[in-house]
């Protein structure tokens, strides 16, 4: 039997795969998961990317020693829980620097303007690349990554932020082109207060783009029709 990747969006920016390995990305998924997840690689801390993960059973956790505590205060056992840093590989997943907003006075300042609250701690943000059968990269909620790699699939963060969102979203389609992938799954679109169309995708990027609705597969990097 040949192998297969499978991907696919369970809300917010959680993103499920099986292939060599079951992993999760981002568990805070609106629809659940399959059973028997393996790892569970978090971006970074903020609730609409870890709020879920103690109710994913036995799996390891993969996340910066800071945001690993946070998940302990969420209910996950310290046993399960592997604190990572760029550079370092677990399985077929290679973890890379992150660059979600979680600490910028920037982002602070606009947060508590429009929300009228500090932000949740995000901890030391990371991206994920799962080399499968096509490569994968999540890189959070970023708008901006620059990592010079070039995957298969890219989890793009469509949103419609409450400041500048054309100059936001255009910054989000530059980056997505200078990736090059061939394919892109568009995320974080769904999140309460800064909905957005990830049809507003098609015709500005190089790329296939994935309607987020059940699993695709691919093998030898294509997608299975």
């Amino acid at each position: 039997m040949e192998a297969v990747l499978k991907i696919r969006y369970l809300g917010h920016s959680c993103v499920e795969i099986t292939g060599k390995h079951h992993i999760l990305i981002d568990p805070d998924f609106t629809r659940d998961p399959e059973p028997s997840v393996e790892y569970v690689c978090i971006t970074h801390a903020h609730k609409d990317h870890i709020g879920r993960v103690a109710d994913v059973p036995n799996a390891i956790v993969l996340a910066s020693a800071d945001v690993c505590e946070i998940a302990a205060h969420l209910g996950v056992p310290r046993e399960r829980l592997h604190p990572v840093t760029p550079g370092e590989q677990v399985a077929n997943i290679q973890i890379l620097a992150g660059y979600s907003m979680v600490n910028q006075p920037l982002y602070t300042f606009f947060y508590m303007l429009f929300r009228w609250r500090r932000p949740d701690p995000g901890g030391t943000p990371l991206s994920f690349l799962v080399q499968d059968e096509a490569d994968l990269l999540h890189i959070g909620d970023a708008h901006e990554a620059p990592l010079s790699i070039h995957p298969d699939i890219l989890c793009l963060p469509w949103r419609t932020t409450p400041f500048g969102p054309k100059r936001y979203k255009e910054t989000l389609i530059k980056m997505a082109n200078r990736f090059g992938a061939r394919y892109i799954l568009p995320i974080h679109y769904d999140l309460p207060g800064t909905e957005a169309d990830p049809r507003e995708i098609e015709g500005r990027v190089n790329a296939v783009v994935l309607d987020g609705h059940g699993w695709y597969g691919f093998q030898n990097k294509k997608k299975l029709e």
